[in-house]
């Protein structure tokens, strides 16, 4: 028997397998399948002893042939196991590798520049996790933190920035997210164009210049106010400005910029609003003492931690 019949009749094998089940459906196209199928007929023919005296009784033995068989059931049976495995997992896997993360350290501003050209300065503590390259329909990244965002105009591929439970979506503009985990709300405001806010798949509002929203984790409650873009991107100056901030927020800040613990036993500064503006770059003592006069309260720094008490 010579080679080609040797093919011809492996070929047939193959095509004696029913492929016509939806959940085998897993070759790209026509030109994939046959690629496929060479691999796996040039590792069983390679198995198989070459022609020549008493070999061709070897090949057209049954108990071969049942071999081969059943090698060929194990591949066919494992390749769209494998195809699907891969496109749950292994896909994932590889595209995650793919993705940056950046970190803006204690007290640091970090500016991060996208493949799309578009810009992000990230604000002390803040976390950007984005693509090495975009691809597909859309510019997906996500932020844990605060940022400003100059967004590479591109009407083709919308620019989503998740936020937790909160979507930002915009085709090119400017606009500031404050949206750290730890706190009980996230607010987008707007400093050019036009940008969509969505949860849970609805649609929330469309922000306009100078306009920001404010969304409650927890509930998903909302309100859209006037409000100027400038303060907003205020930490960009090094000034934080705080209205009616809760003390976890007030936690936060003196933790991502100065690196210390604040903390209160106290149920009526744990309840407190702080409105309050102070430079980054002071010192901790001069904001703690304008925050004790505000509030009535004492302090004390102890082992990098800030005890507020009544």
């Amino acid at each position: 028997m010579d080679e080609q019949e040797k093919k011809r009749l492996i070929d047939h094998w193959y095509a004696a397998f029913d492929h016509s089940d939806e959940e085998l459906k897993v070759f790209a196209n026509a030109e994939h399948e046959e690629k496929v199928r060479l691999i796996l007929l040039n590792r069983i023919v390679s198995g198989i002893p070459k022609t020549g005296p008493g070999r061709d009784i070897f090949f057209l033995q049954q108990a071969n042939w049942m071999k081969i068989a059943a090698v060929l059931a194990f591949f066919l049976i494992s390749i769209p196991l494998y195809l699907y495995l891969a496109n749950r997992g292994v896909h994932s896997i590889e595209d995650n590798a793919t993705w940056m993360v950046s970190r803006a350290g204690t007290g640091k501003m970090l500016k991060v520049m996208l493949a799309d050209g578009s810009e992000i300065l990230l604000n002390s503590g803040a976390e950007l996790k984005y693509p090495r390259h975009f691809t597909g329909k859309k510019r997906e990244i996500s932020l844990d933190g605060e940022a400003f965002f100059k967004v590479a105009h591109n009407p083709e591929k919308p620019f989503v920035v998740t936020t937790g439970k909160l979507k930002t979506i915009v085709l090119g503009t400017s606009f500031n997210i404050r949206a750290y985990s730890g706190l009980d709300r996230i607010v987008v405001s707007v400093a050019t164009g036009k940008v969509g806010i969505s949860a849970s798949g609805k649609t929330l509002t469309l922000l306009h210049p100078d306009q920001q929203i404010t969304f409650q984790v927890a509930s998903g409650a909302f309100d859209v106010t006037e409000s100027s873009a400038e303060r907003a991107r205020s930490w960009q100056d090094g000034r934080v400005s705080l209205d009616g901030a809760s003390f976890s927020e007030l936690a936060l800040v003196v933790k991502n910029t100065w690196g210390l613990t604040l903390e209160t036993k106290s149920e009526r500064l744990a309840a407190a609003s702080y409105k309050t503006t102070f430079q980054t770059n002071n010192k901790i003592t001069q904001v703690m003492k304008a925050i004790s006069k505000m509030t009535d309260a004492k302090y004390r720094i102890r082992d990098h931690i800030i005890t507020l008490y009544e």
